[in-house]
C-alpha cells in the first residue's frame, strides 16, 4: 500500500492522474469512469482524477454520491420545449399550442407556465402566437426576447394565432404580475420574415442577432423553404420597422439541409463563430463579412434533425480566455434506425489554424443537452442512440449522463454517472440552476399511445459536488445588483469550516441563455479574477473583477457562484451591462 501511495504522489507531482488505484474488469468502466486506464495484476484499473487533490496536494472534499442523483420534484403542466430561467426562482416552460393539462380560463389548453423553482408549481400564462420551435435571447435589461415559431393553430382544445414572425417580451417579476407582451399586427414586434427553429445570441453591443430558420414547419429544410438571412433586435434606429430588410448570408445555404438552429457564440475579436450542419465560420456581423471558414467536423452532420450537443467550454483568464467549441453526437442518417453518433469534435478557436480535436463520448447519442455545471465541467444528458429528431422518429434512450472535464487529458476527459429511469428524447431540455443543481424536462413524443409518450415530470439532477463532507461556501456580502465590465467587487464569502479542508476559492460567472431542442442560445461561463483579502473566521473577502469586456461576456442576466475546492454556493443575479 505504501508503494502504492508513493507511486499516486509521484504521478501528482508529474501533473497526471493521481492518488490511488481502483481495479476494473470491465473495459468500459476502465475507459470511463474517471479516466486514465492501464493494466495492472491482471485487471483493468484506472488512477483516481486529480480532482480529489487540490492544487497543492491537499485532499479534496469526498463527495457521498459520486456519481451525483436524480429525483422528481415536480410537474411542468405543459411539454417542456423550450426554458428560460428569467429570475432567480422562476422558469418559463414553453410548448407548442397543442393539448395540455391545464387549462387557460377560456377553457383551451394553455402551452406556455411560469414554473416556480421553490414551490414546484407553475402558473398558467397566457400567448396569443404560436411558440413551436421558437428562439429566444436576453437583452441588456434582463428582458427576455422569444421569437418565431409556427402556423396558426384552431381547435376546440386550442387556439393560436401564427407565430412565424412573431416577437414576444418577458420583463421578469417575482410577483406574478407579469406576463407575455405581444403585439402581432404591429411590423415593430415582427422579424423581416417566416423563421421556424430560429437561432438568437446576445451580441456585445447587447442586440440580438437573429439567424435562419425556414420558411414553414417541416422535417428537414430545403432550398425553398430556408430564410438564410439575418436579422438584428432590436431593429436599427431611423428606419421604419416595416422598411427594415434582412441580410443575406451564404453560409445557410450552403449548410442544407442541415441547417435549422444553427450555433452562434460571440468571440473576444468581436466577431461571432457559427456552426451549422457539419461546417463552421468566423463571422464580422457589423461588417456583414465572413472573415474565416473553418474546417468541416469530421463524421455525420450535428444540426437539426441529426441533433448533436454544442457547447462553449467555459473561458479562463489563465488561458488568455481561449474560446473552445465542442460538438458531440449527432446521426448518421435521417431515418428510423440510423445510428447516433458517438465521436466529439473540439476546436481551439484563438489557434492560428483552428482544426479539430476528436475524441469519443462512452455512448452514442443524439438529441443531447451539454450544460456546464457550477465548476466548470460539461454535463452531458438526455438524447437517444437511433433515429433523428422529430416527432416518434426517436429510439433507444440514453438514460445515463455523462461529465466531460475540458481539463483532462485527451481519451480520459468522460466519466458516467448514475443514470435517469425516465426517457428524455425529442423536445427534451437541461439547465443548470442557481442552486448548483440541474433542471431536467421534457420529452414529447405528441402521442400517449407509443413506447415514450409526453413527460410531464421534471427531475432535479443533484451532481456530486452538492453531497461532499464540506459544508458550502456562502456569499454573505451585498453584491451590486448592477456591475459593470471590469469592475472590482468586494465579495466576502462564508466558507463554514477550515478544520478539514484548507479554503481554495475561485469566482464563475454564468448565463444561462435560452434553450430548446439542444441548442442552449448564449450559453456561457467564465472564470474571475479574484484576490484575497482579509480573513475572520471562516469569512473571507475577495476583490473579484468583472471580465474586462463585452467580447467576452455579453451583456444582460448573469450568475455568479463562489467555489471551495470545488464545491458551489448559491449564485447570486447580477445585471452585466
Amino acid at each position: 500500500m505504501a508503494i502504492i501511495r508513493k507511486l499516486g504522489l509521484l504521478l501528482a507531482a508529474a501533473s497526471v492522474l493521481s492518488l490511488g488505484l481502483v481495479a476494473r474488469t470491465e473495459a468500459a468502466a476502465c475507459k470511463y469512469n474517471s479516466g486514465l486506464a492501464f493494466r495492472f495484476g491482471g485487471h483493468c484499473a484506472r488512477y483516481i482524477s486529480a480532482d480529489t487533490l487540490t492544487s497543492g496536494g491537499k485532499p479534496k472534499p469526498v463527495p457521498s454520491l459520486p456519481k451525483g442523483a436524480f429525483k422528481v420534484v415536480g410537474d411542468s403542466g405543459v411539454a417542456a420545449q423550450h426554458i428560460s430561467l428569467v429570475t432567480p426562482t422562476r422558469m418559463l416552460i414553453i410548448d407548442k399550442a397543442e393539448a395540455n393539462p391545464p387549462k387557460l380560463p377560456d377553457g383551451t389548453s394553455a402551452y406556455n407556465v411560469e414554473y416556480d423553482l421553490v414551490k414546484n408549481e407553475y402558473r398558467v400564462l397566457e400567448v396569443q402566437t404560436n411558440t413551436f420551435c421558437s428562439g429566444g435571447g436576453f437583452l441588456p435589461n434582463g428582458t427576455m426576447i422569444s421569437a418565431g415559431g409556427a402556423e396558426l393553430r384552431r381547435s376546440r382544445a386550442f387556439h393560436t394565432e401564427s407565430g412565424f414572425q412573431s416577437l414576444r417580451m418577458w420583463q421578469p417579476c417575482e410577483d406574478k404580475s407579469c406576463g407575455w407582451l405581444e403585439s402581432p399586427a404591429d411590423p415593430a414586434w415582427q422579424m423581416t420574415g417566416n423563421r421556424w427553429y430560429v437561432s438568437i445570441t446576445t451580441l456585445p453591443s447587447g442586440e440580438l442577432f437573429v439567424l435562419g430558420g425556414s420558411n414553414e414547419s417541416l422535417a428537414v429544410n430545403r432550398l425553398a423553404t430556408n430564410n438564410p438571412t439575418w436579422e438584428i433586435f432590436p431593429k436599427p434606429a431611423g428606419i421604419k420597422a416595416a422598411d427594415y430588410k434582412p441580410t443575406f448570408m451564404q453560409f445557410m445555404v450552403d449548410a442544407l439541409p442541415n441547417n435549422l438552429y444553427p450555433n452562434v457564440y460571440s468571440l473576444p475579436d468581436g466577431n461571432v463563430y457559427i456552426f451549422a450542419n457539419r461546417k463552421s465560420m468566423i463571422f464580422n456581423v457589423e461588417r456583414n463579412e465572413v472573415i474565416k471558414r473553418l474546417p468541416d467536423i469530421p463524421g455525420g452532420p450535428r444540426s437539426y434533425p441529426l441533433t448533436g450537443s454544442h457547447v462553449l467550454l467555459p473561458l479562463d483568464p489563465a488561458k488568455n480566455y481561449a474560446h473552445e467549441v465542442l460538438v458531440c453526437g449527432g446521426s448518421e442518417a435521417q431515418l428510423q434506425h440510423a445510428k447516433a453518433l458517438q465521436s466529439c469534435g473540439r476546436i481551439n478557436l484563438n489557434d492560428v489554424d483552428p482544426q479539430w480535436e476528436m475524441d469519443e463520448m462512452p455512448t452514442p447519442r443524439l438529441m443531447g443537452d451539454a450544460i456546464i455545471l457550477a465548476d466548470g465541467k460539461v454535463m452531458m444528458l438526455n438524447g437517444c442512440k437511433t433515429g433523428y429528431a422529430g416527432f416518434r422518429h426517436g429510439n433507444d434512450p440514453v438514460f445515463t449522463p455523462v461529465i466531460y472535464d475540458p481539463a483532462a487529458p485527451l481519451g480520459s476527459r468522460f466519466t458516467e454517472w448514475v443514470p435517469s429511469n425516465i426517457a428524455r428524447m425529442y423536445h427534451s431540455v437541461a439547465m443548470l440552476l442557481p442552486d448548483g443543481s440541474v433542471f431536467v424536462a421534457g420529452s414529447n413524443e405528441n402521442s400517449e399511445d407509443v413506447p415514450f409518450p409526453t413527460e410531464y415530470r421534471i427531475e432535479n439532477f443533484t451532481p456530486p459536488y452538492l453531497t461532499t463532507d464540506l459544508a458550502r461556501p456562502e456569499i454573505v456580502s451585498k453584491v451590486p445588483e448592477k456591475v459593470t465590465y471590469a469592475q472590482k467587487v468586494q465579495v466576502t464569502i462564508d466558507v463554514k469550516d477550515t478544520s478539514k479542508y484548507e479554503p481554495e476559492v475561485t469566482f464563475m460567472l454564468g448565463h444561462k441563455g435560452f434553450v430548446t431542442h439542444s441548442t442552449h442560445m448564449s450559453q456561457r461561463m467564465t472564470k474571475l479574477v479574484s484576490t484575497q483579502g482579509k480573513m475572520e473566521g471562516t469569512s473571507i473577502t475577495y476583490e473579484v473583477e468583472m471580465p474586462p469586456n463585452a467580447n467576452l461576456m455579453p451583456p444582460g442576466p448573469h450568475y455568479i457562484h463562489a467555489l471551495n475546492n470545488g464545491v458551489p454556493s448559491i449564485a447570486v443575479h447580477l445585471i452585466l451591462n
